[in-house]
């Protein structure tokens, strides 16, 4: 095999590589939601560290947001920080602690709320927290992504921000219920980790292929 199809072969495996991890980051579920209802909302976490395991969530609850009720989530304490005092209060934050997501591993974490009654739109903020002390932040806008050296982009320590769009209207497809969300969550990262192990046997076999020594002919 030459050089430069191998490393077409490479390159073509970096792209697909990439294109995986990225898909696996955190976000809330549903994408859209209608206006004045009563949601449950799913937090989707991925593991996406080689070694390390995830053991603490927070969320940053948009102030909008009334009846804010968390699910309970057995092997995780939650805590939510609220503002104010009595009916007036407002949650700011719920955060889920003491589990853990090992390398390799996704969870869900779910509460319900609910959502105002004039279109607009829920930015979600998420800090996920690794027992080595490393803190990703969810917090910033796609376009804003950090890159690499390589042109990559950078998720090591952030990440984009997931939405919500508050309609009037919504559509069937995005209110689903939530064991179809989850079931479609898991289905995109399965075939994300198909994806990767595909890219990854060709570039091992490529590299096998531009190593090998021509059989010398028999004279």
């Amino acid at each position: 095999m030459s050089k430069k199809l191998l490393f077409i072969a490479v390159l073509f495996c970096s792209i697909i590589l990439s294109g995986a991890v990225a898909s696996a980051h955190v976000v809330v579920k549903p994408t859209e939601v209608e206006t004045g209802a009563f949601q449950t909302f799913t937090v989707s976490v991925p593991n996406e560290k080689e070694t390390a395991a995830t053991i603490d969530l927070k969320l940053e609850i948009p102030a909008s947001l009334e009846h804010v009720s968390p699910t309970v989530k057995p092997g995780w304490t939650i805590n939510v920080d609220k503002q104010g005092e009595g009916e007036e209060a407002t949650v700011k934050s719920i955060s889920w602690s003491g589990g853990a997501i090992g390398a390799g591993f996704r969870d869900d974490f779910s509460f319900s709320a609910k959502v105002p009654e004039k279109a607009t739109e829920l930015r979600w903020n998420a800090y996920q927290t690794y027992d080595d002390g490393l803190v990703v932040s969810w917090n910033i806008d796609e376009a804003m992504q950090p890159k690499n050296t390589d042109g990559t982009h950078d998720f090591s320590t952030s990440g984009p921000f997931s939405v919500t769009k508050v309609v009037s209207t919504t559509n069937t497809t995005e209110t689903s219920n939530s064991s179809e969300t989850n079931d479609s969550s898991t289905s995109s990262n399965n075939q994300a980790t198909i994806t990767a192990i595909a890219a990854l046997i060709i570039s091992l076999i490529a590299l096998a292929l531009s190593t090998k020594k021509p059989d010398k002919k028999q004279s």
